[in-house]
């Protein structure tokens, strides 16, 4: 039975995608953990503090302002595999509306919002924020389009030698003494720069899309499963760092710092959520509802073993942080410890996101989402202030927790209507 099960999934090829997405992750992890230690010892916890904040307000609009589309092209591109050039032709006419249209918006009240929020010696870097932006955006088309022909050996090509680039960038500006924050955040050009060689790719996405575009049925699905998506990614994308912005607020750009390297370092678990999702999506989009249910139930017990066992890691946090960072950034151990306990119940609640997900039923997803977001909110209002930025951490997995609870009561709430249906 064992061997059987095994034989399928290497056939499908989930197995292949799956070691080959998380070599890419623990490479990466491995190459931004390199960079995050020696831009983070050289600079210094305050100039590190802003660095911080201009590549995650990067990385968290980059993000937001793809409202989801990244997960619709990817279902629809990978179950219409015909129309796959059509679909991503589409993707690209209102991504690239997106991002003119929100470089704008930052050119012209950038410096005037970050004056609002207290940080106005960001403004210096506006223009850098803004060529950030529009770089990631662009990975994200390129990132998507693979991942959605399975292309994942490519794809992870592709983010290894970017972070190697990055890699070799600091390294150069440290033996030449030139690691300061006004030459450090030219890295934010590399994005844009690899992005330059899918330029004939784009061209051939937009003419599949002019000379073979899809039927009024396919694009009226597409439009009704985004509108979900667009209602699951504002809270998600809020979420994934809505707890740094928050702590921003109250704190100095050294504790930012602080908070931050805890958040970097975290990412040596919160990768796997998003490896794993991203691989499980496009496998389960082309299963039936019986067989996705089935799929689940072989996957979400090793999910949850695997998760527990992960836990084991939190005690070594003692020893990491003090080791590789210094006593600067003793401060973040904590903060870390309750991060990784955060990343790893993420992880666990992967298999029923892909579910709902992949049923076409995001909904469930949303109300569970929005339920997250308002307890972080409340949460950290209250508590960051009193008692300090652990608990901006504390917040997130207090409203992680209780999401996955959630999910799992829509799940067999589904399970219970889908039985009575057929009855």
């Amino acid at each position: 039975m064992i061997s059987t099960i095994k034989t399928k999934y290497i056939k499908s090829g989930l197995i292949k995608n799956l070691s080959v997405a998380f070599t890419e992750s623990i490479i990466t992890k491995i190459l931004n953990f390199i960079n995050i230690l020696l831009l983070s010892r050289i600079l210094g916890p305050e100039d590190y503090g802003k660095y911080s904040f201009i590549f995650v307000a990067i990385a968290t609009c980059s993000a937001f302002f793809d409202f989801g589309m990244e997960n619709t092209a990817v279902r629809f591109a990978a179950r219409e595999q015909e129309k796959n050039q059509s679909i991503f032709g589409f993707y690209i006419i209102v991504k690239l509306t997106i991002i003119f249209f929100f470089s704008a918006i930052f050119l012209i009240f950038g410096k005037d919002f970050l004056t609002m929020i207290g940080k106005s010696e960001i403004s210096a870097f506006l223009p850098y924020l803004i060529i950030g932006f529009v770089g990631e955006s662009l990975l994200f088309i390129n990132d998507t389009y693979l991942q959605a022909i399975k292309k994942f050996k490519a794809r992870a090509k592709i983010n290894i030698i970017r972070y190697l680039i990055t890699l070799g960038i600091i390294i150069c500006l440290s033996f030449n003494n030139l690691i300061i924050l006004k030459y450090v955040v030219f890295l934010y050009f590399i994005p844009l720069l690899i992005s330059l060689f899918f330029l004939l790719k784009y061209v051939s996405f937009l003419k599949a899309f002019v000379l073979y575009s899809f039927n009024k049925q396919l694009f009226k699905e597409i439009l009704v499963y985004q509108k979900w998506m667009i209602l699951i990614s504002i809270p998600n994308n809020i979420i994934g760092r809505i707890d740094f912005f928050l702590v921003s607020l109250w704190v100095t750009y050294k504790q930012l710092g602080i908070y931050n390297v805890a958040f970097q370092v975290s990412a040596v678990v919160s990768f796997l959520p998003f490896v794993f999702g991203k691989v499980l999506l496009p496998k389960m989009a082309e299963l039936s509802e019986e067989e996705l249910e089935d799929n689940f139930k072989k996957i979400f017990k090793p999910t949850v073993l695997l998760g527990l066992l992960m836990l084991l890691i939190i005690p070594l946090v003692n020893f990491i942080v003090p080791l590789f960072f210094g006593d600067n950034y003793l401060n973040s151990i904590v903060i870390l410890q309750v991060m990784l306990i955060s990343a790893i119940v993420a992880f666990i609640i992967v298999p029923l996101e892909q579910v709902f997900y992949s049923i076409g039923k995001p909904n469930y997803i949303t109300v569970g989402k929005y339920v997250q977001i308002s307890i972080i909110l409340i949460l950290s209002w209250y508590t960051i202030p009193a008692f300090g930025m652990l608990w901006a951490a504390i917040s997130v997995l207090i409203a992680r927790v209780i999401y996955g609870f959630i999910l799992m009561k829509f799940y067999y709430k589904y399970k219970r209507s889908k039985i009575l249906t057929n009855i």
